[in-house]
């Protein structure tokens, strides 16, 4: 029933064309929450597994999710240093596959034969990959509003990110939920809709772009 009624009221509170991903503002929308979704699904597992699998104390467990953090804060700082690209889907593409490879990576330290550091260097890296991926998507956003439309547009911006995490969370909430005794299986489950958001993210990041019209000349001759 949940998902009913957000399947009906997402379209009145985010730009037309964000469910099926149109060109342009929809789909800048919809990175936002495909982002934000794949991050928290994976930080929320990351504690969990850690403890259960590896025999991290919460303290322990806590200090791996920071260097997410302060990755994050060192990709936002390169992506407002950087030379601007020539496409406006390059930082968004190259944020969420960063994103997607980085969660992916600490998939693996659920294996007891990977080395958790190889993990933690994982979330480095999806947490880079936030930081050039938020703020190109607010540039964008704002770039692509209409005069007097930039206060609704970012708000819808954030909207998409916290109706798109919510779900996600509660859908990887019922995983943990239906497994008796959460294991391997179950923590890569979760994973993998952290991966596949980032990953779907990754592959509409192209459509950011708006075809240029052609020109007056091209359509009368």
């Amino acid at each position: 029933m949940a998902l009913v009624g957000l399947a009906g009221s997402a379209p009145r509170l985010l730009p037309t064309g964000f469910l099926r991903a149109a060109r342009g503002l929809p789909t800048v929308v919809g990175l936002r929450g495909l982002a934000g979704a794949a991050f928290a699904s994976a930080e929320v597992v990351i504690p969990l597994m850690l403890s259960r699998e590896r025999g991290f104390s919460p303290t322990a467990a806590g200090l791996v999710l920071t260097t997410g953090a302060l990755s994050w804060s060192l990709g936002s700082w390169l992506q407002g240093r950087v030379s601007p690209p020539r496409s406006p889907a390059t930082l968004p593409r190259l944020g969420l596959t960063c994103l997607t490879a980085g969660t992916a990576t600490v998939a693996l330290g659920v294996l007891p034969a990977v080395p958790v550091a190889i993990g933690i260097l994982g979330w480095a890296v999806a947490g880079l990959g936030m930081g050039l991926t938020f703020p190109s998507l607010s540039v964008l956003t704002l770039g692509l509003s209409a005069p007097g439309e930039q206060g609704r547009n970012s708000s819808s911006l954030q909207l998409a990110d916290n109706l798109c995490t919510a779900t996600v969370l509660a859908l990887t909430g019922t995983l943990l939920a239906a497994s008796a005794a959460p294991g391997p299986p179950t923590y890569l489950a979760m994973f993998a809709v952290a991966v596949g958001c980032g990953a779907l993210g990754a592959v509409l990041a192209g459509r950011v772009v708006v075809p240029a019209a052609p020109p007056l000349g091209a359509l009368s001759g």
